[in-house]
């Protein structure tokens, strides 16, 4: 017998990341969508979509060459936009709901463009996107951890069950001895009556 403990009942909320294949279900060119967002120092900047023949080195070039352009990403651009822009950085690895969640109402909030959504709103903007290519990976859970029972423990291999009960009977009674042991010692016995004799002692000489 074994008891399983399970985590978190909700399921883990997804990781997002910007997908080739999912623009592909969409039937939408990645191309003019990712040399839209190319910057002067990339070296497919001012090509045409007929130059490029794999979108995958524009999302190289984008990682390579805009990380570090403080126009990139700005506070006053739609929430889709901030949230594609900042997959693109990210090279097409996905990037946790939190976590972008956090980009959007901590780093790209401002008290003139505040940004409120919730992470649920957030998650329903994304699923409901066709046109960036967001994708959803869903974060497997972990597998519940299974603990033996108490009683199966003291179980022995090779014992019928008349046996194996009395051999778990065995071992709770000592520990039940050790227990009573434990409580009423002969060493905590003769500290009291060593006590009691020397107040007696005590009692005759001041009489």
């Amino acid at each position: 017998m074994t008891t399983t403990v399970t985590g978190n009942s909700r399921s883990p909320a997804p990781e997002y990341r910007f997908s080739l294949e999912r623009l592909e279900e969409l039937n939408r060119s990645p191309v003019p969508l990712l040399l839209a967002r190319l910057n002067t120092t990339c070296p497919s900047f001012g090509k045409t979509t007929d130059e490029i023949a794999d979108p995958s080195d524009l999302m190289k070039e984008i990682r390579a060459h805009c990380a570090g352009d403080t126009e990139f990403i700005q506070s006053a651009m739609p929430l889709q936009e901030i949230v594609f822009r900042t997959l693109l950085l990210r090279g097409g690895e996905p990037i946790p709901l939190a976590e972008l969640h956090a980009e959007l109402t901590e780093k790209w909030s401002t008290p003139i463009r505040p940004i409120t959504v919730t992470v649920n709103g957030l998650a329903r903007v994304l699923d409901s996107d066709v046109f960036y290519g967001f994708a959803a990976i869903p974060v497997e859970e972990p597998a519940p951890e299974e603990f033996p029972d108490s009683a199966h423990m003291l179980t022995t291999p090779g014992l019928d069950e008349d046996e194996q009960l009395s051999r778990i009977f065995e071992v709770l009674a000592a520990d039940d001895d050790d227990e009573d042991e434990d409580l009423f010692g002969e060493d905590d016995l003769d500290d009291e009556d060593e006590d009691l004799f020397e107040d007696d002692d005590e009692e005759a000489e001041e009489e």
